[in-house]
C-alpha cells in the first residue's frame, strides 16, 4: 500500500513541475525563478513525505540518495541568492535526476529486486 501512495506522490510531483513550467509559459505575472523556488520548496515537502512512507521498505542506500536529493533541493535556494544566473539549469537538472532515479526504482521495486536486506542479529 505504501509503494502506491509512493508512486502516486511521485508521479503527482512530476505533475506539478510541468504544470508549474507550463504556468510560466502562458502566465505573464511569474517569472522562471519564482515558479522554480516555489516548485523547490513543493519537492522538498514531497520528497520528505515519500521518504517518510518508504523509508523502511526500500534499502539503506535509497534513503542516502532521498536525504541527499533533499539537501540538494535546498542547497539550491542558496544557489538563487549567490549564482543566480546557474540557478535555472542546476534545478532543471536536479528535477531530472530525481525523476529518473524515480522511475527506475519503481520499475526495479515492480520486478521484485529492491528490498532491504534483513539485518542479521549477533549470536
Amino acid at each position: 500500500m505504501r509503494e502506491r501512495i509512493n508512486t502516486s506522490i511521485q508521479s503527482a510531483s512530476l505533475i506539478i513541475v510541468v504544470a508549474g513550467l507550463a504556468w510560466v509559459v502562458w502566465s505573464n505575472d511569474t517569472t522562471v525563478k519564482d515558479m522554480m523556488t516555489y516548485l523547490i520548496i513543493l519537492m522538498v515537502i514531497l520528497e520528505g513525505l515519500s521518504l517518510y512512507l518508504i523509508g523502511s521498505v526500500y534499502p539503506e542506500s535509497h534513503s542516502t540518495f532521498k536525504s541527499g536529493m533533499i539537501a540538494a533541493l535546498l542547497i539550491l535556494l542558496g544557489v538563487k541568492l549567490m549564482l543566480p544566473d546557474m540557478f535555472i539549469s542546476l534545478t532543471i537538472t536536479v528535477f531530472a535526476v530525481n525523476f529518473l532515479y524515480n522511475f527506475y526504482t519503481n520499475n526495479k521495486r515492480r520486478k521484485g529486486a529492491f528490498k532491504r536486506k534483513k539485518s542479521r542479529k549477533l549470536r
